[in-house]
């Protein structure tokens, strides 16, 4: 993968990452949402080890990185992220 793709991806992370978070928070909390709020790292634990969790933007990053694969980078939004983790197992 070259620069310019791994770019466009960390960008792409950190605006699902963002936007997923806001989805889980009340109205008056999502407002306060910014890119520093955003994990960068967090772990989950299943049968097979650790991984990053969708919500930080590792884990969103890693993600998008398996989608890109099948999909346009542009044309995936939250809804195709959340089906792809439900797929996977993620959480």
């Amino acid at each position: 993968m070259n620069s310019k793709a791994s770019k466009k991806i960390s960008r792409k992370a950190e605006e699902l990452s963002m936007a997923l978070l806001r989805e889980q928070l009340s109205d008056a909390e999502a407002i306060k949402v910014t890119k520093q709020s955003v994990a960068k790292t967090e772990y989950a634990a299943n049968k097979k080890g650790y991984y990053a969790i969708a919500m930080s933007t590792k884990g969103m990053r890693s993600i998008l990185k398996n989608m890109v694969k099948t999909q346009d980078l542009e044309a995936i939004s939250l809804l195709d992220v959340k089906n792809y983790c439900e797929q996977t197992g993620r959480s």
